[in-house]
């Protein structure tokens, strides 16, 4: 559980029980109080009763208020710190409560003036905006300039409004000191700005945050009823004007005893960067106007000043962060050796390619013998031929054209197309390709040396050959390959190259349907098709070490073809119908393993990672199957988290947004995979229900030797935490980048440094050989 994410407050069912039994008491005995506050006031019993009540009940409510916000503290303790301020604003409250109601009991009368017993309230209410500001800033670990100018705006502004526009005349009408006077009424404001606050987070989040809000709601009514009453001179100890605010106390306690989420951010609009200043600044300014023709208060002109001053800090420093995220946006686009796009920009290339439904021609380069090279002269040679071949590229091929690099010595070209028929596009893109083939296909001087380049060059097209941007893909290296296979041409994806294809993968599908037991009358045994087995890898917190998660991965141990990784069948079973059957089989053994891991290891934490597909996003039953499989194998919703790769989402489809709302109200975790490799990576985070971002391993693998690489990751932490998402860095290799990710703040990794995927049983043998168990249940 991160600090603001909307996660599961996980207590066992024992724990709760004497929770919720303690929030009944704590409920009836503020209840029994307010009624007895209510009789006083309204003249049915004496005062004598309300100060009786006042010294018991009043100040059990206190107590058992601070109780359980120590209890929810010490079970939050490292995770959220917010119930922790929380607990040290409440006792430092309920200090100087205690020490009024003694001093008023002792003196027989109200305690008149300053005396310093207000300390506590001071204290208090100090704390309780440190965790209002927590609670709006969901998820940042780091006290940042920004945050504290936008919180200094908000309240400087309302000390302003508050000290002129209440603070003087009620000084002019009760005639008491001015000290004492601000003193209650500025209680009152920041109990108001702790309601809003609560509001905040109330709306944003699920479960029971509205009795936080209410609380505060109700804190501020009995301050505002106490200090009308002060002000005006009826007050009384033991009056029951204290009812409402031990009730709003008391529903505090209740919330830090029954709120099983934390408070939510991630539907912080991006708006709110300039919010805040777009609503301080034109009050501020009109407050200042107004100064010149009637003088405000010295101090109101103060506070109005240095509030406008927060809100100019804010404005200027939001308009950094946003043109910061923009550069590192168009970096993470762009390839840092050769300067043209990277894999990630050709992939949002061809999806806008692809739904403006426009003819083109995907081509993919790979130079012949490359290793050769960087052996030979070394990697210094290496990049400048691929500097030189990418400009060679760029001077051949026909505008408008994308160069891409995909990766080591891998190169992508998008041609245009002419909007012919397909066998005059298919010829007009091989032939545009074979001239650029012509022309790349030369001899390069590297560093003193001559050296001769081939390439293989294979060519697909929109929408001939594929309609969609991975299906392209695909068809282009199939014709990649076999250019390669007949010595280093240029070669479309053709009829032969289509067939033998799509034979294999016939064949192949055909033998996982029988491996998935979906066939009644197969020709061969299951067994005479392999087994389809799940692997786990384990997922380690950063800090801790502790193993806090594993990733449910699928292998195909195929009698032929030996081993396979889900890159060889995950595509095509997808495209033959057949992803719904191999998740359900994966989710069904996975749940499985952990099931036995919880029983055989009570009280310990485990999240359960499992991938979900495109196909799996459109079945709007998965969620109540999925909810069947966690019933069958008695685990709760919290223990599984579902992947789902970046570029699925992109379509944006309802039915998909449908079934991951679905999946979030059971209960569920959700997890944006490969995060960095679509094209709109911000919006996800802003608009769909996740609580996870696992880093895309491309980002991962060059942070300790790509300083852009490095500043990518530490801003996609910084934002994730912003928006109250778990961060996982995949892919992680080395002790120098779990260093780097440990710096950057990552909350978990994940990778061959740790352990590559076991069976289940060898799984469970690791962590407790390697790390003594489990990370422990909160």
């Amino acid at each position: 559980m991160s600090g603001g994410g909307t996660e599961e407050f996980v207590v066992d069912a024992a724990t709760a029980r004497r929770a919720d039994r303690a929030a009944v008491v704590l409920l009836g005995l503020a209840g029994v109080y307010g009624l007895l506050s209510a009789g006083v006031a309204l003249g049915l019993w004496s005062v004598h009763v309300g100060r009786l009540a006042d010294l018991t009940l009043g100040n059990l409510v206190e107590i058992g208020v601070l109780a359980a916000m120590v209890w929810r503290a010490r079970h939050c303790h490292g995770i959220s710190p917010f119930w922790t301020f929380m607990a040290v604003g409440v006792g430092a409250y309920c200090a100087s409560e205690i020490a009024f109601d003694v001093a008023e009991a002792v003196l027989g009368r109200g305690v008149r003036g300053l005396t310093g017993l207000e300390l506590g309230y001071v204290v208090g209410y100090g704390t309780f905006l440190v965790a209002g500001i927590r609670l709006v800033w969901v998820g940042a670990r780091r006290w940042r300039v920004g945050y504290v100018a936008e919180a200094l705006g908000i309240l400087l502004l309302s000390a302003a409004l508050a000290q002129e526009f209440l603070v003087r005349p009620a000084v002019d009408v009760s005639g008491m000191p001015a000290a004492a006077v601000t003193t209650w009424v500025m209680l009152v404001v920041l109990d108001a700005l702790l309601f809003l606050a609560a509001l905040v987070a109330a709306v944003r989040s699920r479960g029971r945050w509205w009795l936080l809000a209410a609380g505060f709601g109700l804190l501020t009514l009995g301050d505002t009823t106490f200090t009308v009453v002060s002000l005006t001179g009826r007050y009384t100890p033991g009056g029951g004007v204290d009812g409402l605010a031990a009730a709003g106390l008391a529903l505090l306690g209740v919330g830090a005893l029954r709120i099983r989420t934390e408070a939510g951010g991630r539907h912080r609009s991006r708006l709110s960067i300039v919010v805040t200043p777009a609503v301080v600044l034109p009050l501020s300014f009109a407050l200042l106007a107004v100064d010149h023709v009637e003088r405000l208060d010295t101090s109101a002109v103060w506070l109005t000043a240095l509030a406008a001053t927060a809100a100019i800090v804010r404005l200027v420093l939001s308009q950094q962060e946003l043109l910061e995220l923009a550069t590192l946006r168009r970096e993470a686009h762009t390839d840092d050796l050769t300067g043209v796009a990277n894999r990630r920009a050709l992939l949002a290339d061809l999806e806008r390619r692809c739904a403006a439904d426009a003819p083109f021609a995907l081509a993919i380069v790979d130079l012949d013998r490359f290793k050769e090279v960087n052996d030979g002269l070394g990697h210094a040679a290496g990049d400048e031929l691929l500097r030189q071949v990418v400009l060679q590229l760029l001077q051949a091929a026909p505008d408008p054209v994308l160069v891409a690099r995909l990766g080591g010595d891998e190169l992508a070209l998008v041609l245009p197309g002419s909007g012919g028929p397909g066998v005059e596009a298919a010829g007009e893109a091989l032939a545009q390709a074979t001239a650029v083939h012509t022309a790349m296909v030369r001899s390069y001087d590297l560093l003193g040396h001559r050296v001769h380049v081939a390439a293989s060059l294979g060519v697909a097209t929109f929408p001939g050959d594929a309609q969609r941007p991975s299906d392209l893909l695909r068809c282009a290296d199939i014709a990649m390959y076999e250019a390669k296979t007949l010595g280093g041409t240029v070669c479309a994806f053709g009829a032969d190259a289509a067939r033998d294809a799509s034979r294999g993968a016939l064949t192949l599908m055909t033998q996982l349907r029988t491996a998935l037991g979906l066939t009644d009358d197969a020709p061969a045994a299951p067994a005479d098709c392999g087994r389809l087995t799940v692997l786990f890898q384990p997922q380690l917190d950063v800090l801790s070490g502790a193993v806090c998660g594993a990733e449910a991965l699928v292998r195909w141990d195929h009698p032929d073809l030996g081993m396979l990784t889900p890159a060889r069948f995950l595509e095509e079973a997808e495209r033959h119908g057949l992803m719904g059957h191999l998740t359900h089989r994966v989710l069904d053994d996975a749940l499985a393993a952990a099931a036995t891991w919880a029983v055989e290891l009570p009280g310990r934490s485990l999240r359960l990672a499992v991938n979900l597909s495109a196909t799996n996003l459109l079945d709007v039953d998965l969620p109540t199957r999925v909810a069947e499989l966690l019933a069958r194998h008695g685990l709760p919703p919290t223990a599984l988290v579902l992947e789902i790769t970046e570029t699925v989402l992109m379509s944006r489809s309802p039915r998909t947004r449908s079934v991951l709302e679905g999946l979030r109200a059971l209960g569920v975790g959700l997890s944006i995979d490969d995060f960095g490799t679509g094209y709109s990576s911000l919006a996800y985070l802003k608009e769909l229900p996740v609580e996870e971002v696992k880093l895309d391993r491309s980002f991962v693998a060059d942070i300790v030797a790509d300083p852009r690489s490095a500043a990518i990751v530490a801003s996609t932490i910084w934002l994730g935490h912003q928006l109250g998402v778990r961060i996982v860095g995949e892919g992680v290799e080395s002790e120098h980048t779990l260093g780097v990710l440990r710096r950057l703040d990552c909350d978990t990794t994940q990778g061959f440094l740790h352990s590559p995927p076991l069976p289940a049983a060898e799984f469970w043998d690791w962590c407790a050989v390697h790390l003594a168990g489990l990370e422990p249940a909160p």
